[in-house]
């Protein structure tokens, strides 16, 4: 797991709590986004067999979340929502570079693996606050299971196309710039 550089302010869980749908809605958009996003990088790079397999698998559990959080969405007599524009996100591709090729695979298997590491850890304290005879909590568990493993493939494939001391390196960046975001961002009822 990475060493996240901030950790999310208690305020947080408080404005999940105080609107679980729209956290559940801004949620459902968030795994559809990265199922996509999986799937541009698997498109980008088809000659990159290990990226294409990690990629498509992690489009698909992502889908899947997807599919779990509208039906429960639809359980509890919410629509899916309108996705709205994510500051955090925004901020994370800011520092990507993209005059390079190679820069811009490092960069986005970099950011990729921050951001999958931050939703590991915030679903992680979700599942502590509801607790394992929760069903949400139980399911908040198993998704921060599911983020640990794809910021895990994300840094493999770095470690994969790039020298270690390079990715230590634009990791060591990332980080910095991740965790600056986090602690300047309002704190809302929403995944990032």
């Amino acid at each position: 797991m990475l060493r996240l550089r901030h950790a999310t302010a208690p305020g947080w869980l408080d404005a999940v709590r105080h609107d679980f749908t729209a956290f559940l809605q801004d949620h459902a958009h968030n795994e559809r986004k990265v199922s996509q996003s999986a799937l541009v990088l698997a498109t980008h790079y088809p000659n990159r067999a290990e990226l294409v397999d990690a990629a498509i698998e992690i489009a698909e559990e992502e889908l899947a979340h997807f599919k779990t959080l509208w039906a429960v969405l639809k359980e509890r007599g919410a629509g899916l929502g309108y996705d709205t524009p994510d500051p955090y996100m925004k901020a994370m591709f800011a520092p990507m570079r993209k005059k390079h090729a190679d820069d811009y695979l490092l960069d986005r298997l970099v950011i990729y693996a921050a951001v999958e590491a931050r939703g590991c850890e915030r679903f992680g304290l979700i599942a502590e606050a509801l607790g394992p005879d929760d069903p949400f909590g139980r399911l908040y568990r198993d998704l921060e299971r599911s983020e640990a493993r794809h910021h895990g493939h994300y840094l493999r494939l770095a470690r994969l196309y790039f020298a270690p001391d390079v990715v230590a390196a634009r990791l060591d960046a990332i980080l910095d710039h991740e965790a600056e975001t986090v602690a300047r961002l309002p704190l809302r009822a929403a995944l990032h």
